[in-house]
């Protein structure tokens, strides 16, 4: 009989782990797939890889696993994360591997999403492609929406109480074609007009929080250097449901996502909104671009596609608090109502978007909602923004239901059923320093109960005037304004007849005359750089906090009232002129 030799046996399985691409001396493993050149019944190393996502979602993923995708394959199905999570030392990877620049192609039609993440953290996923283009319908069912949805990716909590999950990022990553529907089996029809939408619809991603609780918290979300186009619905899409932490006189939600960080994206072509935030606090949106938001059309082919809503602003918050939004563009929005370059829905606090390009956008460039207080957009450059005109019939949407605005203070806090909530005025918000220009008649408005608003610094460079909007909810009460701490004052325009004597907004102390921008009705933010130097250098007057405000200072990272750089990042040494734009130093400019 055969002596048993356990170092024989020993080094055996050393080699079978070591072929296999795993440590015996580390939990952490790595597996390979690939759809063309793998097996489901093969180790998933890199030499003999997995074959399907169906495989990988049958592991509980650990902390320092590795998952690679091969770069260029295509893999059916939809990968999933349940319950499974890294640590901030040892995150879960997600990723492609090969020799080729593509990414790995996730095709989810048929699927919730392409990529699901649920009650985990500590996930970094990157360099993937995900379609999910249509199929049969699938519903969430931690989620239990009205309609079902599909998605490129959904990271959500469900079912869980006072726990904390996140810390995840996604990079690099192409979303395209998010539909619930399959081509021309759906149209869109009155949907267009309804608040959000009621239909079953695709989006891009969706953060989403229903954890149960007022301590189940979704942390810590990154989101950059990626690309989202033809979605139905919404790119990115945040939103926390949660108890009431107000009643009285409308519900105001604790904000349960929290810290989301949105970089170096490119948004296009959407159905509906770029960028939406519902219950969400201290974030940053920095150096994305939306463009053509709302659209009805496909990227591809240009043909019209009546599975996209067809109405969206590039982003807009709800509900939402300490968020900073900076060095965007926010571009060519449409749709029949909203739509515009960024707006702030009702019940939000402490959003500043500073330094950000918007043009074109059928909406308003300013626009705040009701029961919105300490608020500010500031530096920022407007071009033809809010030239919609209410009940225009030449629209691809129809007919549009609402004005666009140049400026816009709004009470609008919501709907119950068919019926418009009371108006709530917003309070204490801050607009200075912006340039502003418009070729068409523009429009503005001010709900006759602001409380608190600062209106100053700005260009308002309208070539062919403006006019104050007729609804009575903007006008004066009995030929008296009835706002408190409304001050307009220290602005530019073009003549003085340029702002409409009606209305809440009294104009004081305008300045008059031409900035002379160096090319004035240009597609990009250097073309409003003013070279009127006696007009618009050392102008401006500083901006304190209103009475009952404390500034700025809610929104952590906007460094209070004062800015120290203009849009183009020349600093601006304390000194406060006319606009968003520092005037050219006149030595400079003579000797060029």
């Amino acid at each position: 009989m055969k002596k048993f030799n356990s170092h024989h046996l020993i080094a055996k399985c050393l080699l079978m782990v070591s072929m296999s691409g795993v440590s015996l001396f580390s939990s952490a493993q790595d597996y390979y797939v690939s759809s063309q050149a793998g097996a489901d019944t093969n180790i998933g190393s890199k030499t003999k890889p997995f074959a399907s996502l169906k495989k990988i979602n049958k592991f509980i993923l650990k902390p320092g696993d590795n998952v690679f995708l091969k770069a260029g394959d295509k893999f059916k199905g939809s990968l999933q994360l349940i319950n499974e999570s890294g640590s901030a030392k040892q995150p879960i990877n997600i990723s492609t591997y090969g020799d080729s620049d593509e990414r790995a192609y996730i095709d989810a039609a048929g699927e919730l999403a392409g990529l699901e993440i649920k009650n985990s953290s500590h996930i970094n996923v990157s360099n993937l492609d995900i379609e999910a283009d249509g199929g049969k319908a699938r519903q969430v069912e931690d989620i239990k929406t009205p309609q079902p949805m599909r998605l490129g990716v959904l990271i959500y909590i469900a079912k869980r109480y006072n726990k904390t999950f996140g810390h995840i990022t996604l990079d690099n990553l192409k979303i395209h074609d998010i539909f619930h529907y399959d081509f021309g089996k759906v149209d869109r029809a009155g949907d267009v007009n309804t608040q959000n939408g009621t239909q079953a619809y695709g989006y891009g991603i969706h953060l989403f929080n229903r954890g149960n609780g007022p301590k189940t918290l979704l942390t810590d979300i990154t989101i950059k250097n990626s690309e989202i186009y033809d979605v139905a619905h919404t790119g990115i899409k945040a939103t926390a449901h949660n108890p009431r932490l107000q009643t009285s006189p409308y519900p105001i939600l604790k904000k349960l996502i929290n810290n989301i960080t949105l970089e170096n994206n490119h948004l296009h072509d959407i159905g509906g909104p770029g960028i939406m935030f519902g219950g969400v606090d201290g974030s940053l949106v920095t150096n994305n671009v939306t463009n053509r938001t709302g659209s009805s059309s496909d990227f591809d082919s240009g043909m019209y596609d009546a599975r996209k809503w067809g109405r969206g602003s590039g982003m807009w918050t709800w509900n939402a608090n300490d968020v900073l939004v900076e060095h965007n563009e926010f571009k060519n929005a449409v749709g029949p109502a909203d739509s515009a370059g960024f707006h702030i829905d009702f019940h939000c606090s402490n959003i500043v978007i500073q330094h950000n390009f918007s043009m074109n956008n059928e909406g308003a460039f300013i626009e705040i909602l009701g029961n919105n207080r300490n608020n500010s957009y500031r530096y920022n450059v407007s071009v033809n923004d809010g030239y919609r005109v209410k009940g225009d019939k030449d629209r691809p949407y129809g007919k549009a239901t609402h004005d666009g605005k140049t400026l816009w203070f709004s009470g609008f806090v919501g709907m119950k059923g068919k019926k418009v909530n009371p108006n709530i005025a917003p309070v204490n918000n801050y607009i200075y320093n912006n340039t502003i220009y418009v070729d068409h008649a523009a429009q503005v408005a001010a709900h006759q109960d602001t409380e608190g608003a600062v209106i100053a610094n700005n260009i308002f460079y309208f070539k062919q005037g403006s006019y104050y909007l007729p609804e009575k909810r903007y006008q004066l009460v009995n030929g008296k304004n009835t706002t408190k701490n409304f001050t307009m004052t220290n602005n530019l325009f073009l003549q003085a007849t340029d702002w409409p004597n009606v209305g809440v907004m009294e104009n004081n102390n305008p300045i008059i005359g031409d900035p002379k921008f160096l090319n004035a009705g240009g597609n990009k933010v250097s073309d409003y750089q003013p070279t009127n130097n006696d007009l618009i250098a050392n102008k401006g007057i500083a901006i304190t906090p209103l009475p009952s405000s404390n500034g700025l200072q809610g929104n952590t990272r906007s460094g209070g009232l004062q800015v120290k750089e203009d849009i183009l990042g020349n600093a601006l040494n304390g000194q406060i002129h006319i606009g968003a734009i520092a005037p050219i130093n006149k030595d400079v400019n003579n000797m060029l």
